[in-house]
Order: C-alpha cells, then sequence, then structure tokens
C-alpha cells in the first residue's frame, strides 16, 4: 500500500454535514476527473475508496444514477481499475450545466461560485485530490501533485491553493505548473505546504507523518554533519601528527635535534611518546604546563627545522 493510497483512504473518511460543502467536493471531484463534459462523465482510479466516495457525494448532490465497475488490474502496480461514470446523458447535461459550465467552452475552468467559503474550498481541494492527485512517500521526497490536461485549470488550481491556504493559516501556498507529455502538474514541493494542504484537506494524520518524517530526517543530518565533522578533525590531526612526527626524525638523523632548545626537544619527545593524540591530549600530558597556542608553535618549528 503507497503512501498516496493511505491518503486518499484517510480523506475519503472525513465526514461532512453541511450539503454547500459536500456539493463543493462533489464539484472537485467532477472538475478533475478523466472526463467531464455535457456528453460523458468518467472517472478511472485505482482507489476504491475514492470510486465509492465518487459515487456517494455525486448521486447525493445531483441525483444522478453513478456506475462502478472494477475491470483488470493495473500492468504497473498490479492494483485493481475502478471505472466510475453518469451512464445517462441527459445526467450528464444536467450535472455540467448545475455547476455553471456552457457547453460551449473549450476549456474547463473552475467556476468560483461553487466556492462560497473557505470550508467549501478545502473541500473542493479534497475532490480535486481525490480525482487527479498523488502524493510521494515522504521518506523519498516531498512533492504533492494535482494533474490536468487543461492549463487555464491548471493556472485556476493554484490559484484556489494559494488564496485557501493563506486563509486557513496565514500563509500562502507556493504551488508550480509543469508541462509533461501533453498534460499538467500542479505541484507541491515544500514539505511545509503540502503539510499545511494536507490538514486543509482533512488529511491530518497523514501531514503529522509527513512533519515526522522531516524532524527525523533533520535529527539524522545533523548527527552525519557531526560524524564528518569528527572524521575530517580526526583526519587532520593525524595528518599533522605524522607530519611532526618525520619533522623530527629527520631532526634526529642529521643531528640537529641536541642542538636545538630544551622546549623544542621536550616538544619533539612528547610527541614522539604520544604519536597519534591531539594537541588538546599533548598539553595534558606535558609534565611542564603549556598552552595549547605554545606548543602548537613549538612543534610548527620542529616541522620547519626537518622540512628544511
Amino acid at each position: 500500500m503507497s503512501f498516496s493510497s493511505d491518503v486518499k483512504k484517510e480523506l475519503c473518511k472525513v465526514s461532512v454535514k453541511l450539503r454547500e460543502i459536500e456539493s463543493s467536493e462533489a464539484y472537485g471531484l467532477l472538475l478533475f476527473c478523466r472526463r467531464f463534459t455535457p456528453g460523458e462523465i468518467c472517472l478511472r482510479t485505482e482507489s476504491g475508496s475514492t470510486a465509492e466516495r465518487f459515487s456517494q457525494i455525486v448521486a447525493q448532490i445531483t441525483g444522478a444514477v453513478v456506475e462502478v465497475q472494477k475491470s483488470l488490474t493495473a500492468r504497473k502496480t498490479g492494483a485493481a481499475i475502478y471505472k466510475v461514470s453518469v451512464p445517462s446523458p441527459d445526467d450528464c447535461s444536467r450535472i455540467f450545466a448545475r455547476f455553471g459550465h456552457e457547453a460551449s467552452s473549450s476549456s474547463l475552468r473552475i467556476n468560483m461560485a461553487n466556492l462560497e467559503f473557505e470550508p467549501c474550498a478545502a473541500a473542493f481541494l479534497r475532490g480535486a485530490f481525490l480525482t487527479c492527485g498523488t502524493i510521494s512517500s515522504p521518506e523519498s521526497e516531498y512533492r504533492l501533485e494535482f494533474n490536468t490536461v487543461y492549463k487555464n485549470l491548471s493556472e485556476d488550481l493554484c490559484r484556489v491553493i494559494k488564496e485557501t491556504t493563506e486563509l486557513a493559516g496565514g500563509r500562502a501556498a507556493q504551488p508550480r505548473i509543469i508541462s509533461r507529455r501533453g498534460s499538467f502538474a500542479v505541484y507541491l514541493k515544500d514539505s511545509d505546504d503540502i503539510s499545511d494542504l494536507l490538514t486543509l484537506m482533512g488529511a491530518g494524520s497523514a501531514s503529522m507523518t509527513i512533519m515526522q518524517v522531516k524532524i527525523e530526517k533533520s535529527r539524522e543530518n545533523s548527527m552525519n554533519r557531526k560524524i564528518n565533522s569528527q572524521i575530517a578533525n580526526t583526519d587532520k590531526t593525524v595528518s599533522a601528527a605524522a607530519r611532526q612526527m618525520r619533522a623530527i626524525a629527520n631532526l634526529e638523523e642529521s643531528g640537529a635535534l641536541l642542538s636545538l632548545s630544551e622546549e623544542l626537544q621536550a616538544a619533539a619527545k612528547l610527541r614522539q611518546e604520544h604519536p597519534i593524540a591531539s594537541l588538546k591530549e599533548l598539553v595534558t600530558l606535558s609534565e611542564v604546563p603549556i598552552s595549547k597556542s605554545g606548543l602548537n608553535h613549538r612543534l610548527n618549528k620542529l616541522i620547519e627545522l626537518g622540512e628544511e
């Protein structure tokens, strides 16, 4: 079961009591289904919950007879395909006109008269997502999409998403449109925008899941940065120690080490006795009190002399 399927199941459990809100959801279900014309209304979906909700709400709001047929499984996913349709052309024509659309229109647009107030807009978006929406699992990526064949309709949908999310929470989501093989996808990639929209549509549990995954990813990324920083610091310490050891060995082989000051000889001995210790550790191991900057200066001086 995919995350997208789980979200649609949750949305199909939303209880709607006011007829105006139910009508707006029916409008979203119809407007974004596969075919919404005066002569044909048809939806194809892999979601049995969506098929059932579509048939119930559209029948209740319009009084039309709605048929649901379960066909063969999809090739890619292996899931069953549900075909939901209004078989009567007269009912199709009446439903098309009921929501304020004219048969002569060449392109579908959102009739804002069907979205009287904020809960209506949220219900409309819920219906639209059930019909044409998908959402990726948050473990892989943050992406929610609505797909339609009409450019004008996709632009109208962007506007409704922006305005509705802003009215609901004071922060407008920022959907974008991409053209894809003759159709248009309205999509969100920001996790906060997706979470806000899911909450608005009625999928509170799915919204919480996204927020939890985001927290876990943030914690994991923070831990990875810390580990990488520790590894980098260790590599730096080992590299510096190796360079110091080589320089001291050169000074010993040339006999120059004994001619150096007592402070430099003591620093060389301290490094030889603790070849992989960090500068901080060497300071604590030194018998003579010395600061990190002081010891670092002496070790760098040994490197300078040894490499010469």
